[in-house]
């Protein structure tokens, strides 16, 4: 059975998608609850949903909503919240099991004979495979439709105006084979957030320094995922030419390609991210001025590709 597709505003078609799952994603029960009870019984998730939407929206992005339901007051609760969102939205609701998502049938319906832009398009779902989630059917939904993904935390309730977004991804070419990637900037610049972005792409692993702490201990770890042809992102603040040069050597010595992303986040910016960190993540502010004494700008010269971000 097709899905049912509602056109909230007057929506047109975009090559850039916003798409987002319903319950637990941009919406939940009232008190506490774990399931709604009835048609009001509705709150948002975080209270910037409306103004991060229209953000995306404002940006090109074609806002959709994907969600399976079972009850008709649902989808009448689905056309409510869209209409009080109050931009051009799609809503496409599969109410049979059978293609119920992660089955990418429901997007291929909704998309027609249309296409998207895969590497700057996104999907945000509740159900990622986490400890805590309940499935893993948005992640496997986000990549049977081979777009990134995100949990709602990591795109709403962001206290900061300028957060992240897929469209930065567009920036970085990979390479098709094995390579090393050097991250470069301030605890708080967003290093980490692309690094796990480009790390939905299974051949890469995530070395980080909050793990592996020296340098040594992350070109040990790493060569048992080199032996097996995988590519590795370090993960650390690599402030220096000499901190850099111990992963040019690596590659030089496997045959890796190499590239540099240098995440240039203000120090400002940075550490105000930081501090909405949890306590015992939060970095010391005497760390900043560290970074900032023995800083050496990445340079081509040194024997990578560049990227700054």
């Amino acid at each position: 059975m097709a899905p049912i597709i509602y056109k909230i505003n007057s929506p047109v078609f975009r090559n850039k998608m916003a798409a987002f799952d319903y319950d637990w994603t941009l919406v939940n029960p009232k008190n506490g609850k774990k399931f709604p009870t009835n048609i009001n019984d509705w709150q948002y998730l975080y209270d910037d949903v409306p103004k991060k939407l229209k953000q995306y929206y404002e940006n090109n992005f074609m806002i959709v909503i994907f969600t399976n339901q079972s009850k008709l007051w649902k989808c009448q609760q689905i056309m409510i919240v869209a209409e009080d969102l109050n931009i051009p939205i799609f809503v496409v609701i599969s109410m049979d099991k059978q293609e119920y998502k992660p089955n990418p049938s429901i997007f291929y319906d909704f998309i027609n004979k249309n296409t998207i832009n895969n590497l700057k398009s996104f999907f945000v779902g509740d159900a990622l495979g986490r400890k805590h989630d309940f499935a893993d059917s948005d992640k496997k939904f986000a990549e049977n439709i081979d777009i990134k993904y995100f949990s709602p935390e990591e795109i709403f309730n962001e206290p900061i105006d300028i957060p992240i977004t897929i469209d930065i991804m567009s920036k970085i070419s990979l390479f098709n084979d094995p390579e090393i990637i050097i991250m470069v900037g301030y605890p708080g610049s967003g290093k980490t957030t692309i690094a796990n972005i480009i790390c939905q792409n299974k051949k890469y692993i995530l070395i980080e320094s909050d793990v592996y702490k020296t340098s040594k201990n992350m070109i040990k770890n790493s060569i048992i995922h080199i032996k097996n042809n995988k590519s590795i992102i370090f993960d650390a603040t690599n402030n220096t030419i000499k901190k850099r040069k111990e992963y040019i050597l690596l590659a030089d010595k496997y045959n890796y390609h190499i590239q540099c992303i240098h995440v240039t986040t203000s120090i400002d910016l940075s550490y105000k991210r930081n501090k909405q960190r949890d306590d015992e993540k939060q970095i010391p502010r005497i760390a900043y001025s560290v970074y900032t004494k023995y800083y050496e700008e990445p340079n081509e010269n040194e024997g990578f590709k560049l990227n700054l971000i």
